[in-house]
């Protein structure tokens, strides 16, 4: 190796030397070839200006102008004789080149000779001619300048021959060059070859003694890194069973301090209950290698005595190292696995005998599992439904808004709960509560669908049996409070003669009343038909201030008699949105009826309607004592009443809160509230500003990418 490595750099200082010659060559080729080349264009020239000289003559015979093309002539002759000196230049010493040279030059004489000829006989021609000469002499003149002509061409000609002969003597040099250069330049092709063979192989030879040293200082290293950073545990174990080394993961196991295990029998580390069945094991295979087998009885801990137990897997290498006999342990703790097994098995268990139906697809909706529960109520066994899509259970009562809407919620929020109709295997359409929640890997994808589903049909028969019983009260109490508020209001008007003040007071008292009860029925009625979705809304495209002002106008009357003012503090002329103007007034108008019921007599009730992006806002502020904070979590809630012991008159039965909060999402709107108590209470309404709404339920706006959904 040292000898190739001297050889190496010899050829390197061989090549230094050589090269430079070389280079030298190729430097006083390449002044030359940059000399061939200027040859070359002063030809170029010289050939132009020759091809000029011609001209005149020709001119002069067909136009007869005769003083423009004497005064071209000497313009092209300077051109020519420029051209022509840079020509003799280089050619003056050069043995070859300047015969052909003093020739053109003789010939570009007799050329101009006759160029000049042409010249006078044309002038005298034109004298004869405005002279009124006679055509004979006339035809002599242009006979004369004929012959010179061709003469000047055949001389024209000459010097073409001669300027082709020096071009292609000068294209043999160039040509004789580029050969020679081409020739130097493959030898120092060659020799950089061969340097860099020298060069790479004197590298290589010290790149090869480098890492052989590293390898040397850096394998123990590797090999300590890898034992300290693996998370199962290793412990190496001679012929006798004593261990010989040990990593800190194995230390942790069995709870050693580090380095104690060496010197240890592996088998001590082992309860009683599992080591016969390693000795068994490991008996009489010193040469191969067997798949991880699992000492679960470890966990056993009245067995293990004093070692450590915990159930474990156990892997085993053989291997010799200088002739020396070796087992290798990997020990993985299988604590966690063992209780994941019991989890899952647990699981499986709730899955077979919960009464709730449960099926599983992959990412693509196609069935992968469902349980007793959910085939009872389907009627579809286990292989009827594997591998199909949960369209089979379609009743055909939702269209495809409805389907869309369920995807896009599992989709944007990763789970969507519902009631749903679906269809058993003999037909038969039931009502079904629904929950579907998307399930995602540890990296955010995508793998599964659980859903969850209960038979709701005996609720749906009880819900009817309500409502049909809130109808039917209902119109039995209405119908007679009706009744008597007529008689009331009659009796209040005074037809039938003047009647005592305290009867006075307490028709009014009951006609109070009775408008309470009335007003009562009804909250009850619209707050039972808005909760279970059978009241319908009639959306338009509306202006949103005509409507507040109408609310504010018909809310005056109580305000008036309460001793209280309504004032439009903030407007938006240029609002428009979707609403059933009727439900959007009511909601407004249970907040302006609450503001004047809590507000002190003397003070004033604000209405503001403001942006607050991307929503419009309706604001109802008044100055009452505040909401009690006891009140503040559950104020929308039904029944819950503002009373205290100072306000025992004012509170209502709770429902025009729920009902505005109904109302309002509805209308795809937000409704909450900001209270500091004794200064201010503001009741706000958020609503979307020209967005569609269909059927009493809020519609998103249009979305701008198609989204993709599993089938069913």
């Amino acid at each position: 190796m040292k000898a190739a490595y001297i050889l190496a750099w010899m050829t390197i200082l061989a090549f230094v030397a050589w090269s430079g010659n070389l280079l030298m060559e190729i430097q006083t080729n390449w002044e030359d070839t940059n000399e061939i080349h200027a040859w070359h264009d002063d030809l170029d020239i010289l050939r132009l200006t020759l091809q000029n000289l011609n001209r005149p003559g020709n001119d002069v015979l067909e136009h007869y102008y005769v003083e423009r093309n004497r005064q071209a002539l000497a313009r092209y002759t300077r051109d020519y004789e420029q051209s022509l000196t840079a020509v003799e230049r280089w050619s003056v010493s050069d043995s070859e080149l300047q015969p052909l040279v003093n020739s053109l030059k003789r010939e570009q004489a007799g050329l101009m000779r006759y160029a000049n000829e042409i010249l006078v006989q044309a002038e005298q021609r034109e004298q004869l001619r405005t002279g009124g000469a006679e055509q004979e002499a006339i035809r002599e003149k242009e006979t004369t300048a004929a012959t010179a002509m061709a003469r000047m061409d055949q001389a024209f000609q000459n010097c073409l021959q001669l300027l082709l002969s020096l071009e292609e003597a000068v294209e043999v040099r160039d040509h004789l060059l580029e050969s020679q250069q081409r020739w130097h330049f493959k030898q120092l092709y060659l020799m950089l070859f061969v340097a860099l063979l020298a060069s790479g192989l004197s590298v290589e030879l010290v790149r090869r003694t480098m890492r052989q040293r590293e390898a040397l200082r850096d394998s123990s290293a590797r090999i300590n890194a890898i034992m300290n950073n693996v998370v199962d545990g290793i412990i190496t174990v001679d012929d006798t069973g004593r261990i010989e080394s040990s990593n800190p993961a194995a230390d942790a196991l069995f709870g050693q301090q580090e380095r104690t295990l060496v010197g240890q029998q592996f088998t001590d580390l082992l309860g009683n209950c599992c080591r016969a069945r390693y000795q068994e094991l490991v008996a009489g295979n010193m040469d191969t290698v067997r798949e991880p087998f699992p000492l679960t009885s470890c966990e056993d801990t009245s067995r293990c005595g004093h070692a450590a137990c915990f159930p474990m897997e156990l892997a085993l290498s053989h291997v010799t190292v200088q002739g020396r006999h070796l087992r290798v342990h990997i020990i993985r703790d299988i604590t966690a696995r063992r209780q994941a097994e019991r989890e899952l098995r647990q699981a499986a268990s709730v899955f077979e005998n919960i009464n709730e139906g449960i099926m599983v697809t992959d990412a693509q909706g196609a069935l992968l599992s469902v349980n007793p529960a959910f085939t009872a109520m389907t009627q579809y066994s286990r292989e009827e439904v594997l591998g199909k899509t949960p369209r089979i259970l379609h009743s055909g009562r939702h269209d495809r808004e409805f389907y869309r809407d369920m995807w896009q919620a599992i989709i944007e929020n990763g789970q969507w709960q519902g009631e749903i109709w679906n269809r058993r295997k003999n037909g038969e359409i039931y009502p079904q509560w629904l929950t579907i929640n998307a399930v995602k890997d540890g990296n955010g994808q995508l793998i599964n669908y659980l859903g969850v589903t209960w038979d709701i049909t005996e609720l749906k028969s009880s819900e009817r049996m309500k409502e049909e019983f809130i109808t039917t009260v209902s119109h039995e109490l209405r119908t007679p409070l009706t009744s008597v508020l007529g008689s009331l209001g009659m009796l209040m008007q005074g037809d039938g003669g003047p009647i005592p003040e305290q009867a006075r007071r307490l028709i009014q008292m009951a006609y109070s009343n009775s408008g309470r009860l009335v007003r009562l029925v009804g909250d009850i009625l619209d707050f039972e038909k808005m909760s279970t979705g059978r009241m319908n809304f009639h959306l338009r495209t509306l202006k949103l201030m005509p409507l507040i002002q109408q609310t504010i106008e018909s809310n005056r009357t109580l305000s008036e008699q309460s001793g209280i003012s309504i004032e439009l503090v903030e407007a938006l002329d240029d609002v428009r949105i979707t609403c059933d103007a009727e439900r959007l007034m009511q909601a407004v108008t249970n907040l302006l009826s609450n503001a004047i019921k809590f507000s002190p007599r003397g003070s004033r009730v604000e209405v503001a309607v403001c942006r607050r992006h991307p929503m419009i806002r309706i604001a109802v502020s008044d100055q009452g004592p505040g909401i009690p904070e006891q009140f503040r979590p559950e104020i929308f809630e039904k029944f819950t009443q503002l009373n205290d012991r100072h306000q025992e008159q004012k509170g209502g039965i709770g429902l025009g809160l729920s009902i505005a909060k109904l109302i309002v999402q509805k209308h795809n709107g937000v409704i909450d509230f900001e209270s500091e108590p004794g200064v201010r209470t503001t009741f706000f309404i958020d609503l979307p500003e020209l967005r569609s709404i269909s059927g009493g339920k809020a519609v998103a706006p249009p979305r701008r990418n198609k989204i993709k959904r599993p089938a069913g």
